[in-house]
């Protein structure tokens, strides 16, 4: 396939990264950075909306879409172009009442909108800030947009399937009002919803490749009791039969990921009795469980990868796991030798994930992100000739970004802690630090592009970003180390860090922060009440102040009150803010409905009953969970970096 480019001169793309007017100009120049100084990078050049995301090919190769900026500072539009000649002007559109999410191709003529808008509700007889998710239908030229549902009848679409073999329909499965799972299958002719399966409260289902439902699991029990009973339809008779449970109060078991194309062979991921989850074959017919074919050691399995092209479709050509990083072990020898090529034309040090691919194979797109990469997006075509298509974040250059490196140290009981320490480009040891706990606490940080770490770095700060007992991903030890632990042995491995970070000399002991989010929110309230704690300051956003309020919520939904219910026990900061030594700058989203805001609004005000030194800032219109808007970076970020500079202990970090 031959291609054509045209291109401004990309010193012109860099001053101003959302005015390319076409694919090549989108590239912003080169694709590495190679500034060598160490300078501070202007805080807006942190907060915009990708210059490009969601890069997406049709199946039949011809045609390219992406979410691009027309301006920096202007919502993200659905951008189309044609791949055979990519040096003519794009066809830019976008929804009238939402901002654009994502965008995919349905068929080689059909594009899938998702947008945000804001939207107040009333619960429990009281006005609640809330936001909503428009699914839309549209045409390649974007003469009209077709919402997909009617919003107040559904909370949300949890999936979508498209049927390569059928190219005028595809699956999608909606939450309910009843909060069931129900699967529509959708026309690309006449834009008829057709329901095909009516999904109940109690259950979860699972589809094949091909859009076939294969397994469903369902909630029983109470107690000790409670389960879910895992079901397969027969591959040869189609009956539904029980194969195995999975009881909430074990926290392990055998799970559903995949199937083959015959129906018969069904991939699952298994933790019992394992620090890391491994991948399983289990025959349907002879409910043979097979020896595991991907994880374990150091490595969690996460999920197969399967073929999307026509020729194989459905077929397993390799697995996704995670050690310190994600990784994809392709087995398939022609994606195999395609990701080596890859990898050697690529830069080094950072993963290259096909996000798209055309029906034969011939035009892939690849996204490439690393520590110092936030995205970079490639065309390959025929397997040989790769176009660079741009960068995320054209302003945050490679070359200007801090290294990050997997750590480990040990907690004062013994127990290893897993870490992630990014060090500063500029400047020496040792440096004021920034303990950053990821939030969760079931979650994880990755070797990889971390926004907040990265800017933290370039303000000169090393980054350590603990994964404390609680944490997912590392075995079932350090996992279930976690239980009631909350603001205790969890709260000390952060503490840990703290001081490895000084007898290292890696930081100053007395320039060191902690700031996190969400249930590192609370961990930062926590460290604000602890006594001698080893930090200057404290930064909480969106933190839960006292566990009574996620003991109530987990406790109403029967399968949390087995599962994770049991584990949230623990010091309230809320009810020790009499003991705070160190200063603690408090923000919140006024449209967090996952941490209520109210949550902070009580800690803040109890803190201040006691005289202690605390700050507050409620952004408007922030909800819990990314992605966020501009505005709500610049207020994060911007007080983050004045708060550590200036009010951070004595003098300011």
């Amino acid at each position: 396939m031959r291609m054509k480019f045209a291109c401004r001169r990309p010193g012109n793309a860099r001053r101003n990264p959302g005015t390319a007017g076409s694919l090549a100009c989108l590239l912003l120049g080169s694709v590495a950075g190679t500034a060598t100084l160490a300078e501070t990078i202007p805080i807006n050049a942190w907060i915009h909306d990708p210059v490009i995301s969601s890069v997406n090919v049709t199946p039949d190769g011809s045609q390219l879409a992406a979410l691009t900026l027309p301006e920096v500072n202007a919502p993200p539009v659905v951008t189309v172009w044609q791949i055979r000649d990519l040096a003519q002007p794009p066809r830019r559109f976008k929804p009238v009442d939402v901002k654009a999410l994502s965008v995919s191709w349905l068929n080689d003529e059909y594009l899938l909108v998702v947008g945000r808008q804001k939207f107040d509700i009333r619960a429990g007889a009281r006005p609640t800030k809330w936001f909503r998710n428009k699914i839309y239908i549209v045409d390649d030229e974007g003469k009209r947009f077709r919402e997909l549902f009617e919003t107040r009848r559904i909370l949300g679409v949890t999936g979508l399937s498209t049927l390569p073999q059928h190219k005028d329909r595809f699956l999608v499965r909606v939450t309910n009002i009843e909060f069931a799972d129900d699967v529509y299958e959708v026309s690309l002719k006449n834009f008829v919803a057709r329901r095909v399966y009516r999904g109940a409260s109690n259950e979860n289902i699972e589809m094949d490749h091909h859009g076939e439902i294969r397994a469903k699991s369902e909630l029983e029990g109470s107690g000790k009791e409670t389960h879910i009973r895992v079901s397969y339809r027969h591959p040869q008779t189609g009956a539904w039969e029980e194969h195995h449970r999975v009881y909430a109060a074990e926290r392990e078991g055998l799970q559903p990921v995949a199937f083959d194309n015959d129906g018969r062979r069904v991939y699952l991921l298994d933790n019992t009795g394992r620090e890391r989850s491994v991948l399983r074959t289990y025959d349907l017919i002879t409910r043979e469980l097979g020896e595991p074919v991907y994880g374990g050691g150091d490595i969690e399995a996460l999920d197969v990868l399967q073929a999307t092209n026509p020729e194989d479709f459905g077929e397993i050509v390799g697995y996704l796991g995670a050690g310190a990083k994600i990784e994809r072990l392709y087995t398939e020898p022609k994606r195999l030798s395609m990701q080596r090529r890859l990898e050697e034309a690529l830069p080094a040090g950072l993963e290259h994930n096909w996000v798209s691919m055309s029906d034969d194979l011939t035009v892939i797109v690849v996204r490439s992100s690393g520590p110092r990469e936030a995205g970079a997006y490639y065309l390959l075509v025929n397997g040989r000739d790769l176009v660079p298509l741009g960068r995320s974040f054209p302003l945050l250059e490679p070359g200007r970004m801090a290294d990050m490196e997997y750590v480990t140290y040990k907690a004062r009981d013994g127990l290893e802690i897993p870490a992630f320490l990014t060090v500063p480009e500029s400047g020496e040891k040792p440096y004021p630090a920034v303990v950053l706990p990821h939030g969760g606490p079931w979650a994880r940080d990755y070797l990889g592009w971390d926004r907040w770490a990265q800017f933290l770095a370039n303000r000169g700060y090393v980054v350590l970003q603990p994964q404390y007992r609680g944490s997912e991903g590392f075995g079932q030890t350090l996992w279930r180390a976690g239980d009631n632990e909350w603001g205790r042995k969890m709260q000390d491995d952060k503490d840990d860090g703290a001081y490895w970070l000084a007898e290292q000399g890696i930081a100053d002991a007395d320039r060191i922060a902690m700031f996190g989010y969400s249930y590192g929110g609370f961990a930062a309230m926590a460290a604000s009440v602890r006594k001698n704690s080893p930090f200057q300051c404290a930064i909480s956003g969106a933190g839960l102040a006292e566990l009574r309020s996620f003991d109530k919520i987990t406790f109403t939904n029967r399968f949390q009150r087995q599962f994770q219910n049991p584990t949230i026990g623990g010091m309230s900061p809320l009810d020790h803010v009499r003991d705070s030594e160190i200063p603690i700058f408090v923000f919140h989203g006024d449209r967090d409905q996952r941490v209520p805001v109210e949550q902070s609004r009580k800690f803040v005000r109890a803190m201040e009953r006691a005289g202690k030194d605390v700050e507050y800032l409620e952004i408007v219109d922030l909800w819990h969970s990314l992605p966020w808007w501009p505005q709500h970076h610049l207020a994060m970020f911007e007080s983050l970096e004045n708060y550590l500079a200036s009010d951070c202990g004595p003098q300011g970090l």
